[in-house]
């Protein structure tokens, strides 16, 4: 019998964080969000950071380097680079100036953001914005185990039934990603953070991520926020609230790849208009014509409420990910 999945792995968290509501879980939401607080970095006045980054190309590991200097949420700036790329953002005052060596979201660069649990790509990998939220319940608590740790683990349904798992580490108030490996949970001001952050997919390393340096308070330079030169500037912020899906058209599955138990992932880089159209539409990584083109087709007549920055929508890039599976 046919079957596919669709994971919009980078829209798994959604909604605007709020308290929660009254209800048996308020002890259970209360930690939660606490959690969520204490590894709020971006809270601090100042910070800078810097880290050895690897990603996965061709069976291999390719080294690269990242800084984030953070003096407020109106003068920050990334660097991220790696051997044939480079990527260069600046932010202050609503806005995101934005230059990089490709016209496009590369898809180990945003997995790479994923590992990293902050950004414009964050998605499923994020601490930030987990709150428990509007109109969702705590359905269920228990222990598990994760990598040798007992962590506390909460499931929790929104509207449409719309669930998500969230994990949290009472003994370092730290929030526990279990589908990434992150370690040395140290404190960096009066917050905590992992200095070594991990994505790994059917047990092989896709993104690695060493802090090697994360100081605050920081003195910062106004001079190292100015853009730079031929840069793109748009509304924006680091930690926009990511879109929702609100309407999605399921693919059809391509009879000739359904016959020939043609499988797969296919991840398209869009742009999620401020209007929630998703525009740009480009496959990153894919499988056949016939699945990225059915991908294609369907995600065209996709509607999104759109990110939210500083209250105001804006634009948000991210990749979306469409698995064809017959199993």
């Amino acid at each position: 019998m046919r079957r596919y999945r669709l994971l919009i792995l980078v829209l798994s968290s959604c909604l605007l964080a709020a308290p929660l509501s009254a209800g048996s879980h308020d002890k259970d939401a209360e930690l939660i969000n606490r959690a969520v607080n204490n590894m709020n970095i971006f809270a601090l006045p100042t910070f800078s950071m810097a880290a050895k980054l690897q990603i996965e190309t061709q069976g291999k590991l390719l080294d690269g380097d990242y800084e984030l200097l953070w003096n407020g949420p109106n003068q920050w700036r990334e660097t991220t680079t790696f051997p044939g790329y480079s990527e260069i953002r600046v932010g202050g005052k609503g806005l995101v100036s934005l230059k990089r060596s490709t016209d496009f979201l590369p898809l180990r660069i945003f997995q790479m953001r994923a590992a990293l649990g902050y950004g414009p790509a964050y998605g499923w990998g994020s601490f930030f914005h987990m709150e428990i939220r509007p109109k969702e319940t705590i359905t269920k608590v228990g222990d598990r185990k994760i990598r040798g740790s007992t962590v506390e683990c909460a499931e929790i349904t929104g509207p449409e039934k719309h669930r998500r798992e969230l994990c949290l580490d009472q003994s370092k108030n730290a929030i526990i990603r279990p589908q990434f490996v992150d370690g040395e949970i140290l404190p960096v001001g009066d917050k905590v953070y992992p200095r070594v952050l991990t994505y790994v997919e059917q047990g092989k390393v896709i993104a690695h991520v060493t802090i090697t340096r994360f100081d605050s308070p920081a003195q910062l330079p106004a001079s190292v926020f100015v853009p730079p030169e031929g840069s793109q500037q748009q509304p924006g912020c680091i930690n926009p609230f990511p879109p929702r899906l609100v309407h999605r058209v399921n693919p059809s599955y391509p009879e000739q790849a359904r016959q020939s138990y043609i499988e797969g992932t296919v991840y398209l880089d869009t742009l999620v208009g401020k209007d929630g159209v998703p525009r740009g539409l480009r496959v990153v990584s894919g499988v056949t014509q016939s699945l990225n083109d059915a991908s294609l087709d369907a995600v065209r007549q996709w509607g999104f409420e759109p990110a939210i920055c500083d209250g105001a929508p804006v634009d948000y890039e991210t990749i979306l990910t469409i698995n064809y599976s017959l199993r």
